[in-house]
């Protein structure tokens, strides 16, 4: 960060869009000296083309030998994406061209952009917060419609604006307290007492903890979802991963133990990108390539978001099928009985671990409840989603710590004011909880922090 923070008089150049042949490529500078090199390049005069609009240009090297037949467009600073003064300049997407482009911009005296390296030009200079840098680069990658939708939301400033005025109150309440401590013997100062303060502590915290509430469901517009399927062998395991995927992903036999080694594929559930995967049989065995197989397995259900246990429906459950479940009980789960095509024997009553959200009977060969699967598999990850999405939820294990930072110090404030404690402790605590969400949105950021969000960019962003 150091290094980049250190490069903001120098101009830097970088493609705008992905490599590789297409019809477009875009050639980004941003810098005191953008419009020059860009003028050099082009022959386009910045003084007499309107901003930002697409002019017609001949692209040429710093020797003027004709590289491409193009457009350019100017970006005066501060409206433009960096805040600086920055040029595009637009060229058929050939790597070839791109590369001359950037060598030529090069030799006129920029610099090649480092990761990130645009948009932490714009956090910078205050065309955007920490939040809106971390939506942008979750949008680019979106697997999903609807996690798109939530990068988006965010990068419109979603979750700043819904913290901003909670900072805001805390100041305004912080201010209130310290007058109260230095000018209590002022007559014409009201200080507030103890019950107001709690009071006061108490709205801001139920709304950061409402806050915290949505990252259950943000991350995984982000990050995705694992969904595992888990049982003792032939059960039907790989034929309902084949049924969910709409492929034949997995190979289906009547042989115990065919999946000796997970597989996995991915769907999209109500937008959120879920990874399946279908387990090896969860027994003892002595072959080591299954037993390798199952301790995999164990691992993929202890960090799944969810498991679909299944039982065969067809017949009563035996002890390895009780000896498997204990394995998933504990873990939110849903109970399948599988092979509802066939005459019925277990019905699922015995089997109640303390993690277990329901229980649904299936037929992974017809389709037979599968739907009505599929649409509980998303009302247990989706908890909430409507209300939620409405807003921009928490996506980011950072945006987690800096809330919970400050929902912690407003537990201290109402103790301290519950104890009847000097009001300097919980002005103390209110303080603490102001700067936590200021580390939220980037006011106040660590170096390593920037280095991690904005090094994950891609060149040219």
């Amino acid at each position: 960060m150091n290094e980049l923070i250190g490069r903001d008089e120098t101009t830097i150049v970088a493609p705008a869009t992905p490599p590789g042949m297409g019809a477009v490529s875009i050639l980004r500078l941003s810098g005191p000296d953008a419009f020059p090199i860009a003028r050099r390049l082009t022959g386009a005069d910045p003084a007499s083309v309107p901003p930002r609009t697409l002019s017609r240009c001949t692209v040429r090297d710093g020797e003027g030998r004709e590289l491409d037949a193009g457009l350019v467009v100017f970006f005066p600073a501060p409206r433009s994406y960096t805040g600086e003064d920055v040029a595009e300049i637009h060229l058929h997407g050939n790597p070839i061209l791109v590369e001359e482009a950037v060598a030529a911009a090069c030799a006129q005296g920029a610099v090649p952009a480092a990761p990130g390296e645009f948009s932490c030009r714009a956090f910078l200079n205050g065309k955007m917060d920490l939040t809106q840098a971390e939506g942008l680069a979750d949008l680019i990658v979106a697997k999903t419609e609807a996690s798109a939708r939530a990068a988006l939301r965010q990068l419109q400033g979603g979750i700043k604006a819904a913290v901003a005025p909670l900072r805001e109150r805390l100041l305004s309440l912080l201010v209130l307290v310290e007058a109260s401590i230095d000018f209590s013997d002022e007559e014409d100062i009201a200080p507030l007492n103890a019950s107001e303060i709690a009071e006061r502590v108490s709205e801001i915290r139920i709304l950061l903890a409402r806050r915290l509430e949505s990252y259950s469901l943000g991350h995984r517009y982000r990050d995705g979802a694992t969904v595992a399927i888990a049982g003792v062998a032939n059960v039907g395991k790989s034929r309902l991963l084949n049924r969910l995927l709409g492929e034949d992903r997995a190979i289906v036999t009547e042989i115990p133990g065919t999946t000796r080694d997970y597989l996995s594929g991915e769907v999209s559930l109500s937008g959120i990108p879920v990874r399946l995967i279908d387990t090896a049989g969860l027994r003892d065995t002595a072959d080591p390539v299954e037993r390798e197989g199952v301790r995999r397995s164990r691992e993929i259900i202890a960090g799944a978001d969810l498991t679909l246990f299944l039982l065969d429906g067809s017949r009563p459950a035996q002890a390895g099928d009780r000896q498997a479940y204990a394995e998933v009980s504990g873990r939110p789960h849903l109970l399948i009985r599988n092979k509802s095509d066939l005459a019925g024997w277990e019905t699922g009553a015995d089997f109640s671990g303390e993690g277990l959200k329901g229980v649904l009977s299936i037929s992974a060969k017809t389709g037979e409840g599968v739907s009505d699967l599929l649409a509980r598999i998303v009302r247990e990850l989706t908890p909430e989603g409507g209300a939620i999405m409405a807003e921009a939820p928490l996506t980011r294990l950072r945006h987690v710590a800096a809330v919970r930072k400050a929902v912690e110090a407003l537990d201290r404030a109402q103790r301290a004011t519950g104890e009847g404690l000097s009001l300097e402790f919980p002005a103390l605590d209110i303080r603490e909880a102001a700067l936590a969400l200021s580390e939220l949105t980037g006011e106040i950021a660590p170096e390593e922090v920037l280095d991690e969000i904005f090094s994950s960019f891609c060149i040219g962003k």
